[in-house]
């Protein structure tokens, strides 16, 4: 089934996320209602079960004639109900569920959840990875495919070894392409990584070079690090919390320093989703986790104006609404600026934003191919040679975890190193808390 689309939010419209804990007397719940539940997967770090409904439609056919029922989930959801948006059918089963529990049991209702969908893209900022638009592109006349990237960026061409030697960094993102930049600074799965298709077949989606756009950023602050490349997003840049959360929880105990999450997703009540909170709540006391804010922070202006950029389903998102995982308190949260302390003004302005860095025309690796632009959404295709310029939240982030993986060293962990960055104005002059 395809996905559901809220007022902002966007998620698997017959899964359902349930706490371990709770799973029983859900189960109890779903089947009184006649709910069929089909396959469940079940992560034990997470205490969370996501569960299958094999017959959404029919059974809540019942719940959407309850005129009262439906009022209720739109109050709950949509104080003054946006414009063109129903209640869904999980959006029902959801509200029947926590009335029936809360009023059974004194208030007290069971954890659960929808299965969202993040990425840095869709429209603007794309609900998936925090990045403005397509990149475009830098480079030379005759680029030397071995020495492209660092000749077109002005980086070393040769990586040193130092800062961030032995620091390990998380990326979940997009798969990665090889570009020969990158090589050595990273452990990848063969699957991990991004092949470039044939003459042949179509070309990638510009939003398939973000990781390896954030992973030169990383590298280029902490060149000794060794990035852990974990696909959590497709090729549009789009993936699901479920996913990403179970591969978060993978990282306890290995030792990891920083976990880089340049995505993203909204709710349409504000509040944080269960799959995340759980995946947050269980990663943050061992490892930093530095995120993306979104790059709605002019939504509404550009919408007043008509600017093509406020695409339609952005009519309910106002400048202020959180992207999660970023808005948790546990959660370093990194906004733009342009690079002379200025913040860009596609970046929230906002008080859960903790840090920014520069995400105003950053140039970093990038494909070696040509690539379909995602947006307006037409058939036009660039040709990149290893090296590109963006623009978004995420390359912000991906600046705050590589100065951050530079400064961890003895004596010295994560968050005394972001400490310490934040304090240097000498040498991160451009890394400024928010």
């Amino acid at each position: 089934m395809g996905r559901a689309c809220g007022a902002v939010e966007d998620y698997e419209p017959d899964e359902l996320v349930v706490a371990l804990g709770d799973h029983g007397v859900v189960y109890e719940a779903l089947t009184d209602l006649q709910f069929a539940i089909g396959d469940k997967e079940v992560d034990d770090r997470l205490g969370l079960a996501l569960l299958h409904l094999g017959n959404l439609a029919n059974a809540a056919a019942p719940l959407r004639q309850d005129a009262g029922l439906v009022a209720r989930t739109i109050q709950a959801k949509w104080p003054g109900q946006p414009d063109g948006i129903e209640p869904s059918n999980l959006d029902l089963l959801l509200r029947k569920l926590r009335e029936d529990f809360s009023s059974r049991y004194a208030g007290w209702i069971p954890e659960i959840g929808k299965n969202r969908m993040i990425s840095p893209v869709r429209g603007l900022p794309y609900v998936s990875g925090c990045t403005e638009g397509d990149p475009s592109q830098i480079g030379l006349a005759n680029p030397n495919p071995e020495l492209a990237s660092g000749q077109g960026l002005g980086w070393p061409l040769s990586r040193p070894t130092e800062p961030g030697h032995d620091v390990r960094v998380g990326l979940l993102d997009t798969k990665l392409y090889q570009n020969p930049w990158l090589a050595g600074g990273y452990l990848a799965a063969k699957d991990d990584l991004l092949e470039i298709p044939g003459s042949r077949e179509l070309p990638l989606w510009s939003l398939a070079g973000h990781a390896t756009f954030i992973a030169g950023l990383i590298l280029h602050q902490a060149p000794g690090a060794q990035l852990i490349i974990r696909p959590v997003l497709g090729q549009r840049a789009s993936g699901k919390t479920w996913g990403v959360a179970k591969v978060m929880a993978e990282f306890v105990g290995t030792g990891v320093d920083i976990l880089n999450l340049s995505f993203g997703c909204y709710t349409d009540d504000g509040q944080p989703p269960l799959v995340l909170a759980k995946a947050v709540s269980l990663v943050s006391p061992q490892i930093l986790l530095v995120a993306a804010a979104g790059n709605h922070g002019n939504i509404e202006e550009l919408r007043a104006v008509g600017d093509p950029l406020a695409a339609p389903w952005t009519v309910n998102l106002k400048d202020t609404t959180p992207v999660w995982p970023a808005a948790f308190a546990e959660v370093t949260a990194v906004g733009a600026n342009d690079g002379h302390g200025h913040a860009a003004d596609f970046s929230p302005k906002v008080p859960w934003v903790d840090v920014t860095a520069p995400g105003v025309d950053v140039e970093s690796t990038y494909l070696d191919a040509e690539v379909r632009l995602a947006f307006p959404g037409d058939s036009k295709t660039e040709t990149f040679h290893g090296v590109a310029r963006w623009e978004g939240t995420s390359f912000a982030a991906a600046t705050v975890s590589g100065a951050v993986a530079a400064n961890i060293g003895p004596g010295r962990d994560s968050r005394q190193a972001l400490n310490a960055v934040l304090a240097d104005a000498r040498q991160y002059p451009e890394i400024l808390k928010a």
